[in-house]
């Protein structure tokens, strides 16, 4: 595996560790945002929130005053994150 936004496999463990806490939902949403390279949503879930707090996701707003629209790409710490959860989960 080829790290980028991590320092070491312990590193990108550790942000592992972090998503699995953070819940099904967390992990379900992260991991649609890597497959499409990023979504569109009307309103920001809890899940989208906890994502952006731990570093797992970039959330941008392009509302207006008529139509609530965010835009929620995965970071690189997110993806990783998520590939050696991945990867965890296949080994077991």
């Amino acid at each position: 595996m080829l790290l980028i936004a991590h320092e070491s496999l312990e590193a990108a463990q550790g942000s592992a560790d972090i998503l699995r806490t953070l819940g099904g939902a967390a992990r379900r949403l992260l991991a649609d945002c890597v497959e499409h390279t990023g979504v569109k949503r009307k309103a920001l879930s809890a899940a989208a929130r906890e994502l952006e707090a731990a570093g797992f996701l970039f959330v941008r707003d392009h509302s207006t005053i008529w139509s609530p629209e965010f835009d929620l790409v995965p970071t690189l710490a997110g993806e990783e994150a998520l590939e050696v959860l991945e990867e965890a989960a296949a080994r077991t």
